[in-house]
């Protein structure tokens, strides 16, 4: 693949933008109406180029060119911030102050999250009740809760008691209803 070369430039001795500005590459006699840098030292200072010129200047240009090792490290690294300085997360002491959450967003203490956000069916209330458990919407909890009332009523640990059976398949059928309800957001549930 070979590289585009710069177009050579005829520099005018004025820069007075009071004139027509002809393009800058030798041998060229249309307008130059299109503004290229000089070098990435002089990045505000412009070579004016006609339209087929400035993209020959464009395609070969090279910002990073003759920059190499720790030089060309330490400009990319600039680059990468938009040249503001950064600093490490966490470089000073925690402050032990407190900001003003007028909307409550961080306020989980004082959160209720037990508050049924709709109206519940008789089979959700049933099973909320099987499941020991307010309405919530937090499927984690749901899931803690039906674990711990899994191994309490399980019938290995109850050595075959008939009604532990029927209680854990009472929680199994809760369960399977709530998760449904929680994750249809209570849209399919029966009536």
């Amino acid at each position: 693949m070979t590289r585009s070369s710069i177009p050579d430039i005829n520099l005018p001795d004025d820069d007075n933008p009071a004139h027509t500005r002809q393009c800058a590459a030798d041998g060229c006699i249309q307008e130059g109406i299109h503004r290229a840098p000089k070098s990435r030292n002089a990045l505000r200072d412009y070579i004016w180029f006609c339209l087929d010129h400035v993209r020959a200047y464009n395609r070969a240009w090279n910002y990073y060119e003759g920059l190499q090792g720790a030089a060309l490290e330490a400009e990319i690294r600039r680059a990468t911030t938009w040249e503001r300085p950064s600093w490490k997360f966490a470089t000073g002491q925690p402050s032990d102050k407190v900001f003003d959450d007028v909307m409550g967003l961080f306020d989980f203490e004082n959160r209720d999250s037990t508050k049924p956000t709709r109206q519940l069916s008789k089979e959700e209330k049933q099973a909320w009740r099987v499941m020991q458990l307010d309405p919530v919407d937090d499927i984690e909890i749901v899931k803690r809760q039906y674990k711990q009332l899994a191994k309490q009523n399980h019938p290995d640990k109850n050595r075959g008691d008939a009604d532990a059976e029927e209680r854990l398949k009472d929680i199994n059928l809760a369960y399977a209803l709530i998760c449904k309800s929680i994750e249809s957001g209570g849209k399919n549930t029966a009536q």
